[in-house]
């Protein structure tokens, strides 16, 4: 019988593997580089955890089962209600608490390009700061995140402010706020038409609709398009722009205000975010969202702890994937080793260990034979596994207390001192 792996779920081969580790090393270098401190949480939850979060339909997208103690739990299709519990309960942490962590999540959803239902993401977060300093943070970690990457110039980061979009609401006199903006929320795969007339059947009148249809389409660079948009509020709206200006100002002393701009239909979700929220999008349009994230300032106390705001963002792995291969950037599929350490015979082996040992404390990655083959087949061997150098440890070499080193790439060979070869080769 043979078998594959389950649909949404992926085989990585070391070579496979070695380039997704560089993408996660890439993220993961700049995260540290503003500070986050690396976490690991649980793979598995108690159900309850993310039905307190998102309600009782989320089980539906999750892989959720009774384990042998008739507990219902959960694989984690996120890691933020993890953290939220962590900080409902942990006394002892400074804020802000800045975490990070890369790991595997899985959802039980349909298939496609860039979704999977088993997958790795990265979660950036900050906790306990509620100012727009902590907002501009976040952004520019995604912004460096994404020119790490080599796609800085393939996306564009697109933002809003979901009470600046309910203060303009208020502002128009429209109570119902949500089911106007669950329309926004949709308007992206609506023509103009189809939008006014979704948000007529929420029960806005046609000049409602149109001014709606006027400030959600306001789309472009965030510190031009503020202005325009403060021209057409008024009241708390005009308090909320005057913290997006300072994010811009922000934004613009990291040096990455030009890849930012201010999209007025951007919501994210409903039930979960509470101020700043963006989206990295694919220019041209190919792709689904890259990722997402925003300003979540009532989740912790939703698991019992006190009054916690936080903002923060995730990446998964199958989206950025599709992008880099897309522009060129996602790393070589090969694998990488320093050093072969190449006996010719059984009579040279305890001189050829000696050798890999040494060479591995000085932190090399250094492989030799395990299968007592010939000489050919060692070679071919250590070509197969990306090995820069091979060490030929040779009984006439040896007698002269010599071995020789070849350098795979240009295939020179010279002979070294066996007592310089941590020297010479490391």
């Amino acid at each position: 019988m043979k078998f594959k792996s389950m649909k949404g779920f992926r085989d990585f081969l070391p070579e496979e593997m070695a380039a997704r580790r560089e993408v996660f090393q890439s993220i993961e270098d700049v995260v540290r580089r503003f500070g986050f401190k690396e976490i690991d949480l649980p793979s598995l939850e108690k159900m309850k955890l993310f039905e307190v979060k998102s309600g009782e339909e989320l089980v539906d997208q999750t892989y959720s089962f009774e384990d042998k103690g008739g507990r219902k739990v959960t694989l984690i299709p996120e890691q933020t209600p993890s953290r939220a519990r962590i900080l409902a309960t942990e006394k002892s942490l400074n804020e802000p608490v800045k975490w990070y962590s890369t790991s595997k999540r899985w959802r039980y959803e349909q298939t496609q390009r860039g979704r999977l239902r088993e997958f790795y993401q990265t979660d950036v977060d900050i906790f306990g700061a509620d100012s727009v300093e902590a907002d501009a943070e976040i952004v520019a970690v995604l912004v460096e995140t994404m020119n790490k990457l080599g796609v800085g110039n393939a996306v564009e980061v697109l933002i809003n402010d979901r009470k600046l979009l309910e203060d303009i609401l208020d502002m128009e006199g429209i109570d119902k706020k949500r089911e106007v903006m669950e329309v926004v929320d949709g308007r992206e795969k609506m023509s103009y038409g189809e939008f006014k007339d979704e948000l007529t059947e929420v029960g806005l009148d046609q000049e409602k609709a149109r001014r709606m249809e006027e400030i959600v389409s306001i789309n472009g660079p965030l510190d031009e398009k503020l202005e325009d948009l403060g021209q057409l509020v008024s009241g708390d709206a005009e308090t909320r722009i005057g913290r997006m200006e300072e994010l811009a100002e922000i934004l613009g002393n990291y040096g990455v205000l030009e890849s930012v701009k201010l999209d007025m239909s951007i919501v994210r979700g409903l039930d979960y975010y509470t101020g700043l929220v963006f989206e990295v999008f694919d220019k041209k349009g190919e792709l689904r969202a890259i990722c997402g994230g925003g300003r979540y300032d009532n989740l912790v106390e939703l698991f019992g702890g006190k009054e916690t705001p936080a903002v923060g963002f995730a990446i998964g792995d199958a989206v950025i994937e599709e992008l880099m291969r897309r522009e060129g950037t996602w790393p070589e599929e090969k694998l990488n080793t320093d050093v072969y350490v190449l006996p010719v015979s059984k009579s040279v082996a305890e001189e050829a260990t000696k050798i890999t040992r040494r060479l591995r404390e000085e932190g090399l990655i250094v492989e030799t034979d395990l299968k007592g083959r010939n000489v050919s087949a060692q070679l071919n061997y250590a070509n197969y596994i990306g090995a820069e150098k091979v060490v030929i440890v040779g009984e006439r070499d040896l007698e002269k207390g010599k071995v020789t080193v070849k350098e795979m790439e240009s295939g020179e060979e010279r002979l070294i001192s066996f007592d310089e070869v941590v020297e010479k080769v490391g």
